[in-house]
């Protein structure tokens, strides 16, 4: 992956994702947004959606990414999507922070009205990018804050209405990029094959080399064949040493650098959950 953005005289790019606005105590990114624009950047696109887009971050990502290639392309445009005002917001500030406020739109709506929401055409799409709530409601502890429970936990939107907006979406042929939980993966498949999209391309994140995978990111595309290619497994950190008072180092692997520079930016620190999910 290229990085030459690391060079671009806006400060906010070249910091990125530090710095991005968030709420202060609503639910903030982790790792698996700047995973998910990785993934999906090793691909050319037209018009891109980013379903539930929080600050924006995927979406602003994928732009980065874009932006530091060696070869110049068509710019593409990338419209957001999120049920919540005080992240459309933000979202739309970050884009004018990272000088992408020509090539990205937030917009104020729910994946489950897709077809209600004023700016949105069917079909006109050849990617859509999607982080949806990773736990079902009623299992585990709700946070207090509203805000977190509807992006933690499928109370406003479940993973079935994220795929079948993105059915509506997309053009025939155009792929869905997708960060989720192992677990749900049989889950997963199912409303995949509900909503015509072709799960392609499928890679398991692991914390640690030794450690179950804690994220999936799966690529589909509308009306494709079947055909799943599994890549190789991504190992995000490895153990560098353990301090006098116990805690352990972990640094970033080479390889999971070299799949998403955004990482770089917290490459070494000491941590007991090495790798946070939603």
């Amino acid at each position: 992956m290229d990085s030459q953005y690391f060079n671009d005289p806006n400060p906010h790019r070249r910091a990125f994702p530090r710095g991005l606005l968030q709420p202060k105590h609503g639910f903030r990114f982790s790792i698996d947004a700047l995973l998910l624009a990785c993934f999906a950047a090793y691909r050319t696109h037209r018009n891109v959606i980013d379903l539930g887009t929080g600050c924006g971050v995927v979406g602003l990502g994928l732009l980065l990414l874009d932006s530091g290639r060696r070869f110049a392309r068509k710019p593409f445009k990338v419209i957001g999507i999120d049920n919540n005002l005080e992240m459309v917001a933000l979202a739309q500030a970050n884009a004018e922070r990272l000088d992408f406020a020509k090539r990205f739109t937030a917009i104020h709506g729910n994946v489950r009205d897709i077809d209600k929401i004023r700016e949105f055409q069917p079909g006109e799409y050849d990617a859509a990018l999607c982080n949806p709530p990773y736990r079902l409601a009623g299992q585990g502890r709700l946070p207090n804050d509203p805000a977190k429970q509807s992006a933690m936990f499928e109370i406003a939107g479940q993973v079935e209405d994220f795929l079948q907006a993105a059915k509506q979406v997309l053009a025939t042929k155009g792929r869905m990029y997708m960060v989720h939980l192992p677990e749900h993966l049989p889950r997963l498949l199912q409303h995949l094959e509900a909503a015509r999209l072709a799960p392609k391309r499928l890679r398991l994140v692991h914390p640690h080399r030794d450690k179950p995978a804690s994220l999936l990111l799966l690529e589909a595309v509308k009306g494709g064949k079947p055909g799943l290619s599994v890549a190789p497994p991504l190992i995000v950190y490895h153990r560098v040493c353990t301090t006098s008072a116990g805690q352990t180092i972990h640094q970033t692997t080479d390889e999971a650098l070299a799949f998403c520079p955004f990482l770089d930016c917290n490459s070494t620190r000491p941590v007991a959950t090495p790798l946070d999910s939603s």
